[in-house]
């Protein structure tokens, strides 16, 4: 009987050391969809978007940051830096809401004038809208800087 309970213990110091020394895997980006112009008028345009990611461990996590830079037609536009605590499902892909906003007349730049550069865009009837940057999702209190590079052609209105 002693030796059944040592056996029987040994098992669970083993599982439990197993698990203990379990690594997660780096989450993964996968794209961005639903991306649309939510609204706009001469002084802002908003866009949102879903950013899907997946994380391949049997252990949920937390999204704590995220630092993109967005530019729209070559024009640096914004950046979306936060801090966040978004639950991470284990085993699965998972949707972060990503909106962002900006001015359009930002989209004139130095070197060509506003109108100029707003009859380019009216011409071509297109925003490229371009994501860089990281995420950052904590595992088991480890921390990994999930790469975000992600470029979207939107058609204007009438298109």
């Amino acid at each position: 009987m002693k030796n059944g309970n040592i056996l029987v213990l040994a098992s669970l110091l083993l599982g439990f050391i197993s698990a203990c020394s379990y690594t997660p895997k780096k989450p993964d980006f996968i794209n961005l969809k639903n991306v649309t112009i939510t609204s706009a008028n001469l002084d802002t345009v908003v866009l949102s978007g879903d950013a899907i990611f997946n994380n391949p461990n049997p252990i949920p996590g937390k999204l704590t940051k995220t630092n993109i830079h967005i530019k729209v037609n070559d024009i640096d536009i914004t950046d979306i830096e936060q801090n966040v605590s978004i639950d991470v499902p284990k085993n699965s892909d998972f949707t972060v809401p990503v909106h962002f906003s900006f001015n359009p007349k930002q989209l004139s730049s130095e070197h060509e004038g506003f109108f100029k550069n707003a009859l380019k865009n009216f011409l071509s009837n297109q925003l490229i809208i371009e994501y860089d940057g990281h995420v950052t999702i904590e595992i088991l209190s480890i921390g990994f800087d999930i790469p975000v590079a992600h470029t979207d052609t939107m058609r204007l209105v009438g298109s």
